[in-house]
């Protein structure tokens, strides 16, 4: 950092997330974050959104910086943005805050994409998504069989959900929108009751931004913040007729993390999206009336 920025000074570890190490510190009299991981596509896309939604209400940090620092690891050095994650709130400020959370949501999905095209994670180099339409991305998001899966009433849910997924998007229509993609609240900061800063912008991707809802919703039952952003936007969007909508994105989040932590090792987290996803075998219920016996539901397979 010396040898980039020359004078630096305050080194501070911050909270790490699953994959990049990171660190606060002052050069040149700005407050500045170091985050170092083992691949570099998440930190030019953290890049590529500071550019795109410049001067738009979305607080995303500039980046000053990406590239290699000693055999395979990357850093990006960035401004610091304020604020606090919302998790270490408690619940009164939690509540208040989920407004701004979904204001965010609307205010990124409402990003001008000019002449890009495509649909998907989006390229950096282009700004263009990597997928034709919304059901090709859901589907690359997910294995080509589930024979991995031991148990056959597993194997037979998984694929049965995975028909019911795709087939639902692909006879939809949707807006093409820009999401963020994992809009947790490890990925923002708050000040008082907006929002001060949104980060980690590798999961970015072009398609239906109710797939933020979907996570939150996928979630809730075991994550106190996330269960009441879920609450917040299930009032305001009932009535709008998304359920199919909702319920093939909540599928396919559960599907892909199944998936994830398989490759984890992470039995408990497997498990529990195997307790999660059963009753998506059903015809979804009204946001408003069905709450606790469908879409926030948590059960054992047996």
């Amino acid at each position: 950092m010396r040898g980039l920025l020359g004078s630096v000074h305050d080194w501070t570890p911050l909270a790490e997330g699953e994959v990049s190490q990171a660190f606060a510190f002052r050069s040149d009299g700005r407050d500045l974050v170091l985050r170092i991981a083992p691949r570099r596509v998440g930190f030019d896309k953290d890049a590529w959104a500071a550019r795109a939604l410049a001067g738009t209400k979305v607080p995303v940090p500039e980046v000053l910086h990406v590239g290699p620092i000693g055999e395979g690891a990357y850093c990006c050095v960035s401004e610091r943005l304020g604020g606090v994650h919302l998790t270490t709130s408690d619940e009164a400020h939690q509540r208040r805050c989920a407004p701004a959370v979904r204001a965010v949501v609307e205010d990124i999905a409402a990003t001008d994409l000019g002449d890009s095209a495509g649909w998907g994670s989006v390229d950096p180099a282009t700004g263009d998504g990597a997928a034709p339409d919304w059901t090709a991305q859901l589907r690359s998001l997910l294995p080509e069989n589930w024979d991995y899966l031991e148990d056959r009433a597993d194997r037979e849910m998984a694929e049965e959900l995975t028909a019911t997924a795709l087939g639902i998007t692909a006879s939809i229509p949707l807006e093409r929108r820009l999401i963020h993609g994992d809009l947790n609240p490890g990925n923002y900061t708050v000040e008082g009751d907006a929002i001060a800063g949104v980060f980690d912008w590798e999961a970015v991707m072009i398609g239906d931004p109710l797939w933020e809802l979907a996570r939150y919703v996928l979630w809730a039952p075991v994550m106190p913040s996330t269960r009441i952003q879920a609450d917040h936007e299930l009032d305001l969007l009932a009535g709008r007729g998304i359920e199919q909508r909702l319920r093939a994105l909540v599928i396919v989040n559960g599907l892909w993390s199944i998936d994830i932590y398989r490759g984890m090792a992470n039995a408990p987290a497997v498990q529990l999206m195997l307790n999660r996803l059963p009753f998506f075998r059903e015809e979804p219920r009204p946001l408003d009336t069905g709450r606790e016996d469908y879409w926030l539901r948590l059960g054992r397979r047996r």
